[in-house]
């Protein structure tokens, strides 16, 4: 090979290695900035919070130092979506009367076809029963209730009669008792009675006025509440599948799926126990007036109502709906106070025994310790209805805390704890 070969072959090797030689680093500043430049997700997401408790921090202070402004804005908007409010409470207490109408209709007449128009008359079903019976309540139960509470007023000087024979006759017997102030003070509270008895009756009508005039007002939101409690009803699957799209795009599909089933849970305790307590109630009510009406006892109507309606509160709700009895019945004949005592506690039994496991079942599954802790709290609270639902939100609640504890242990692999025994 001649030399001025090997000579242009060592240039081309040249030229290549320069063409391919390692391009100028950076110096160290330039490097430097453009790192700092840089986003970083970490610092990113710290912010993010940083300025979301800020916020948050923010509006919560500025509500509680113009708590007056809040409670009235507040207030405010509950009475602006106060229709809506009461239309899924409506719609909330319906559903199941409608599904047990809807699978009626589908297994006895419609056999699963036109499912739109099953739905629609079990609305309408639904809604015809529970009107009807408020009629009923109004047009029978109110007057009866009415004449029952006039009877008492007008007894009642013979009740002040039968106390103070009653305390005579002790005083007689132990002279070392002092009576008499005590007679002053039942012989002061007569008139009282009396007057606060008739105004009670006499007032009852313009009461019921007034309180039509205020339905006929607030008849808008009355028709408002309804419809839209129809609508909720008829197109629960339509707010059903929303309510899960929110939640899954929330939430991962695993936790999305947790979330869904402790909610169902949740729901089942809680409405089993209002309604089946509320229809246990009911029939112990009903049960009380007809036995009072058999056997002779007066006051029949006014005394099963209070029945009826204390029996909602567990443990307590007997004793305190048999109270106002036993007292009327003792100031007007001590031996139909002793039937109504008999006649309460076997009627309770039976509630207990029979009636309360057959319709509730374990609905709550709380230990008694809990539910006398449950209607304590709630009727110091919020008085009676605290003590009507508050045995259903501490089972919800205990369910809850159980479901965690249960999670926590199940992680820390300490599967010995996890069931508990009653």
């Amino acid at each position: 090979m001649s030399a001025d070969k090997i000579e242009g072959i060592q240039k081309e090797e040249k030229k290549s290695v320069e063409t391919t030689a390692i391009p100028e680093q950076p110096t160290a500043s330039v490097k430097k900035k453009d790192k700092w430049f840089q986003p970083n997700h970490t610092y990113t997401t710290i912010c993010i919070y940083v300025l979301l408790v800020i916020l948050f921090g923010t509006i919560l202070a500025m509500l509680v130092v113009n708590w007056s402004d809040t409670q009235a804005f507040f207030f405010r908007l509950i009475q602006i979506i106060s229709p809506f409010l009461a239309g899924l409470l409506i719609a909330y207490f319906l559903l199941p009367l409608v599904g047990r109408c809807e699978r009626l209709l589908n297994r006895c007449i419609a056999h699963n076809k036109y499912p739109r128009i099953v739905r629609y008359i079990s609305i309408l079903v639904a809604y015809v029963l529970v009107i009807g019976f408020i009629i009923v309540a109004v047009v029978f139960v109110v007057p009866e209730v009415g004449e029952s509470i006039q009877e008492l007023t007008e007894s009642i000087p013979v009740m002040y009669d039968h106390i103070a024979n009653f305390l005579m006759a002790l005083q007689d017997k132990y002279p070392d008792l002092d009576m008499e102030d005590l007679t002053e003070q039942l012989k002061a509270m007569v008139p009282d009675l009396v007057n606060h008895g008739t105004n009670l009756v006499k007032n009852l009508v313009p009461v019921i006025y007034s309180f039509s005039m205020s339905v006929v007002r607030g008849l808008i939101n009355v028709l408002l509440a309804i419809m839209l409690s129809i609508y909720m009803i008829a197109s629960r699957e339509f707010f059903l599948r929303h309510a899960k799209r929110l939640i899954y795009a929330l939430l991962t599909e695993k936790h999305g799926d947790a979330f869904c089933k402790t909610c169902r849970e949740c729901n089942d305790i809680f409405s089993a126990f209002l309604l089946s307590k509320a229809v246990d109630s009911f029939i112990i009510g009903c049960l009380c007036c007809i036995i009072m009406s058999i056997i002779g006892l007066p006051y029949a109507v006014l005394l099963s109502v209070i029945v009826g309606i204390t029996n909602m509160i567990p443990y307590f709700g007997p004793f305190i709906g048999a109270v106002p009895g036993v007292l009327i019945y003792l100031c007007t004949d001590p031996a139909k106070a002793l039937v109504f005592a008999i006649m309460i506690l076997i009627l309770q039994q039976f509630d207990g025994l029979v009636l309360g496991p057959r319709l509730l079942g374990q609905s709550t599954g709380l230990n008694p310790v809990w539910v006398i802790f449950a209607i304590t709290v709630g009727g110091a609270y919020f008085g009676i209805v605290g003590m009507f639902i508050g045995v259903p939100v501490v089972a919800v609640f205990a369910f809850l805390l159980n479901k965690l504890i249960v999670h926590r242990l199940r992680g820390k692999k300490i599967s010995a704890l996890e069931e508990v025994q009653d």
